[in-house]
């Protein structure tokens, strides 16, 4: 009976299954300074870097990124499929651009 309590305890102590990303989106908008998310306070800033920011847009377009590529000067720009791409650069984020404006560094 021990042996059984024990490892429905350590069950309960597993990490859930890695965050998939969700279907529906969470509304942002971009600025001078990076992301805003339209109904909190929360944002993601330019020099956030590449691995927490990554992560953070997809959960914001409900999808991961469609492509990646490499800039002129060692940067990288990545796209998700609602049209935004983020740019990187010494894996901080430093611009981004969609269909509308851009702002920061560019690919």
């Amino acid at each position: 009976m021990r042996a059984l309590v024990a490892v429905v305890l350590l069950a309960a102590c597993a990490p859930a299954a890695p965050n998939t990303p969700r279907s529906d989106p969470i509304p942002y908008t971009l600025d001078a300074g990076g992301v805003q998310l339209s109904d909190r306070a929360q944002r993601i800033d330019f020099g956030r870097t590449d691995h927490s920011t990554i992560p953070a847009m997809t959960k914001l377009v409900g999808r991961g990124p469609t492509a990646t590529r490499d800039c002129a000067g060692g940067g990288q720009q990545v796209e998700w499929p609602d049209g935004t791409a983020l740019v990187f650069a010494s894996g901080e984020f430093r611009g981004w651009t969609n269909a509308a404006s851009s702002a920061g560094l560019s690919c």
